[in-house]
């Protein structure tokens, strides 16, 4: 490395520490993986829409494979140096805590966790053009696949995919939203109302239902290529956007009935969709658009479309789902004493699904009372006493 590129390179090190320091760039971590993997998903549904003749003639599409090859070896690493930074460790956690952001195992790690940061936002950009182009060859997308997903879980989550798909069969809606906050399990549910929806039978069955998950860093025209990419529509890039948006909006008119599901469009960026080439479906076309979105306020700026909101889990039921998901032994379920643990542990995630999930997975199969206790100290919210301290 060049003397100045090394000094400027260090130089933007310190800048990092100095406006959030490690846990600001576990969180940035956090993000990327959470946006490459999803990236991942979508391309191997698109993957596994290609007859295993034809992949093989095709280049593109073995760059694609190679492209998710390479994302899950990205992915995994991340989650192991994301699970070196949080281990359940109270010792450690006062050590990191009293280091300077100067000494050498603060910076060790920030140079790890921030190369990967960037080396991960390099592989998501190399998706859109591997996207853009995977299947441009084809007239048009493929009826659709079913997405892996675990068991739906809660009332609420099986109350709101209820609604949904009330909603779908509905002549009078063309546009559903479903928000609420981050993690609370809005792309969940779209996978499993898009799996129903490809087990519907005739006459409610739609003859194309498209999954497509919205770039991180939005652009009407980075959008623009993944939805050309599901729906393996031709798009030059030279062209203006509002020729780009008609191309895709006369490809979905030819489609006939299909539901779009898109997943994770920000706030900000609800109204830009008729710009990108979606329109909203006109009255009894039988076409739908379903959208997750964060927007808080949808129902009141979009009151004449569908809009279903998930809220968090009741304190029970964050219970529940932090035992299932940790799976510990029969003992410790059946000892009561030690049942309070996790939900002290669960009531601190405050019903997030997603953040349940996380700390279940760093305690599943473990039984010793002992780490259940250290990673209620660890979070460092809730006092250890009483009973707890006796388990």
């Amino acid at each position: 490395m060049k003397p100045f590129a090394a000094l400027w390179y260090i130089f933007s090190l310190l800048r990092i520490l100095i406006q959030g320091g490690l846990g600001e760039r576990k969180r940035i971590l956090e993000g990327i993986t959470n946006s490459v993997r999803a990236r991942i998903e979508d391309a191997e549904v698109a993957l596994s829409c290609i007859p295993i003749q034809q992949s093989k003639k095709r280049k593109r599409d073995d760059d694609l494979l190679s492209w998710v090859t390479k994302g899950r070896e990205l992915v995994q690493e991340a989650k192991i140096l994301l699970g070196q930074v949080i281990e359940a460790c109270p010792e450690k956690k006062e050590r990191v805590e009293g280091e300077s952001i100067f000494s050498s195992q603060t910076w060790e790690k920030l140079v790890v966790i921030n190369k990967l940061i960037n080396t991960l936002s390099a592989h998501e950009k190399e998706a859109d053009v591997l996207f853009r182009c995977a299947f441009s060859g084809n007239q048009a997308p493929d009826h659709g696949n079913i997405i892996p997903v675990t068991n739906i879980f809660g009332q609420q989550a099986l109350d709101a995919l209820d609604q949904l798909q009330v909603l779908l069969r509905s002549d009078e809606i063309g546009r559903i939203y479903i928000h609420g906050i981050e993690g609370i399990g809005k792309t969940f549910l779209m996978k499993h109302l898009h799996n129903c929806v490809l087990k519907w039978a005739e006459p409610e069955k739609f003859e194309f239902v498209v999954w497509i998950t919205i770039p991180r860093q939005f652009s009407i025209e980075r959008v623009q290529d993944a939805v050309a990419a599901a729906l393996k529509c031709d798009l030059h890039s030279d062209d203006d956007l509002n020729v780009r948006a008609k191309t895709l909006s006369d490809m979905l008119a030819r489609l006939g009935s299909f539901v779009l599901f898109l997943d994770n469009v920000p706030e900000a960026r609800v109204s830009d969709l008729d710009r990108i080439g979606i329109s909203v479906p006109a009255a009894g076309s039988k076409s739908k658009v379903v959208i997750t979105t964060r927007l808080t306020y949808v129902s009141e700026m979009l009151d004449s479309f569908g809009t279903v909101k998930l809220d968090r889990l009741s304190d029970e039921e964050a219970c529940e789902l932090l035992m299932n998901e940790a799976s510990p032994s029969g003992r410790m379920r059946c000892d009561s004493m030690l049942n309070s643990i996790p939900g002290l542990l669960a009531n601190l995630c405050h019903g997030v699904p997603r953040t349940i999930v996380d700390i279940a997975t760093c305690m599943r199969g473990i039984d010793d009372p002992r780490e259940w206790k250290n990673v209620l100290f660890e979070l460092g919210r809730t006092p250890i006493s009483g009973d707890i301290n006796r388990a």
